[in-house]
């Protein structure tokens, strides 16, 4: 991200409200709570580092937050040593975990690889992320992460860097023709000025040249959570097999003890940790063999709650609501249900339902119903379904063999040859890499490349993902997911899909 040479008068006041001016990763401190929020959304449209913010901010920007800072002064050396004796009896000695999950931290990561990235946000699912977007955003040539392991292979390394500037040379290409297609085919909407229509429909070359950059490029992503959750993913950056991850623990480490004294503590991972990965790949692949089956379908309903029983999913929605609100056992409930006219179960249903509006959830009793589906979807997609915390999800890693997907307006355009083409560069490198440095090799697949991903979502979670991945809003990609899950619903429990999606879309 865009850091420009602060002024000392700059550097000594943002000294005051982060760990480091300057360094990759930084924790943000002493600010509001209601503050920080604006300062890290402006980062996912805009390139820049968070701290320009917090200066533009302090000084002269549209969120003015000078009188919201304490007027008074704090001796902090005092007040930090007095905390690191306090966490040192009661955390490290009497075992109080409780006080690191009251404590609130906001840590920054600048110029982390997006494989990298993905990978923290699954680390733990509490921590609410925020990340620099390259659905609005166009990155440039020198964003990229080399590999350190690539440092000890020279050859290695230089073909990494052709496979980098290959696919960004296509990714330019594709910038360029979409933009020129998307000007002739997109309509201006009433009342858009030129600046605008053109500064729309280049966001949308953006979106969809995208799927030929590999997973090496950089991106940066903020993150509020508390120590107990940090610990919990250094120790797991600390486990994960590649160089960048153990480098970036170290970091954040380094930074945390500058506002989190003796709070982040027990962060050497496991035996267990360390060895977990590898001893289940191994007997995964003396199990199942490394031959794919390739199969047509992206989307496939694996499981869901009463599948094969003769109590159906609305029959255990139905069941959870009598029970919430009769006050009566569950199993009394359980045989008035069986007993119940289809028309008095839809009945239930349609009461629960009755008024929802578009920003309203279900009530709990929803969350006893659960379906599993199989996707088959590209990394492009794959990043924005993981954002989705209610959802439980088995991923397996970054990969060229599952096929890729091309998005509609590559192929209007004329243009699938440019993304094929560099897509043709990265299965190349990564199969070689795969033999010979395997923890590397993801780092050369594409946003086109699909993922094999496993998603398990009670109704809540899933009505809360369709009403927000159904609109004309979303990316094309995941709302066509998404579409494609909603239907299936609707084949085995239709009583319990007609409300879902209820947000205006296309």
């Amino acid at each position: 991200m865009q850091m420009r040479k602060l002024t000392p008068e700059e550097e000594k006041l943002l000294q005051n409200f982060v760990t480091d001016v300057y360094g990759p990763v930084y924790f943000i401190h002493s600010l509001p709570e209601f503050i920080i929020p604006p300062i890290n959304s402006k980062v996912s449209r805009k390139d820049t580092s968070w701290r320009l913010n917090i200066l533009e901010s302090l000084t002269d920007g549209d969120l003015d937050i000078t009188e919201y800072l304490p007027k008074h002064s704090i001796p902090m050396e005092r007040a930090i040593e007095k905390a690191r004796e306090f966490h040192e009896k009661w955390v490290e000695k009497f075992g109080h975990s409780s006080i690191a999950e009251q404590h609130l931290m906001h840590l920054c990561v600048e110029d982390v690889s997006r494989l990298l990235s993905g990978d923290i946000e699954l680390m733990n699912r509490r921590p609410a992320f925020i990340e620099w977007s390259q659905r609005y955003q166009k990155p440039t040539r020198e964003k990229v992460v080399i590999p350190p392991e690539l440092e000890k292979e020279p050859v290695l390394k230089e073909k990494f860097l052709k496979v980098w500037n290959a696919t960004y040379d296509a990714y330019e290409k594709l910038v360029k023709v979409l933009t020129e297609y998307l000007r002739r085919a997109e309509e201006k909407k009433e009342g858009e000025t030129e600046e605008k229509f053109l500064n729309r429909i280049e966001k949308i070359a953006f979106e969809d040249a995208r799927y030929a950059l590999i997973l090496a490029t950089r991106t940066s992503f903020a993150v509020a959570l508390n120590a107990l959750d940090l610990q919990d993913i250094v120790r797991k950056l600390f486990a994960h097999p590649t160089e960048e991850a153990k480098v970036l623990a170290k970091r954040i480490v380094e930074q945390g003890e500058k506002i989190a004294p003796s709070t982040l503590r027990h962060l050497t991972p496991t035996p267990y940790q360390m060895k977990v990965r590898e001893r289940l790949k191994d007997i995964s692949e003396k199990i199942l063999g490394d031959k794919r089956a390739i199969s047509s379908d992206d989307v496939v309903l694996l499981d869901y709650t009463g599948k094969g029983t003769d109590f159906s999913p609305v029959d255990t929605v139905v069941a959870h609501i009598l029970f919430t609100y009769s006050g009566k056992e569950f199993v009394e409930v359980k045989e008035k249900v069986k007993a119940m006219k289809e028309e008095e179960k839809e009945k239930v249903i349609k009461t629960a339902v009755e008024e929802i509006g578009e920003f309203d959830h279900l009530i709990d009793a929803f969350k006893s119903v659960r379906f599993k589906f199989q996707l088959k979807i590209s990394e492009a997609n794959w990043h924005q379904l993981l954002r989705h915390r209610t959802i439980i999800f088995d991923w397996t890693e970054p990969t060229v063999e599952n096929g890729f997907v091309i998005p509609p307006n590559v192929v209007k355009a004329g243009a699938e040859d440019i993304l094929i083409g560099a897509l043709k560069t990265s299965e190349e490198l990564f199969y070689e890499l795969k033999e010979k440095m395997p923890e590397v090799s993801p780092y050369v697949v594409t946003n086109a490349h699909k993922r094999l991903v496993v998603m398990n979502a009670d109704l809540w979670a899933f009505d809360h993902f369709a009403n927000l991945r159904c609109t004309k809003e979303a990316q094309w990609d995941i709302r066509e997911t998404s579409f494609k899950m909603l239907g299936l619903i609707r084949e085995v429990a239709p009583q319990l899909a007609f409300f879902m999606a209820r947000r205006k879309r296309a």
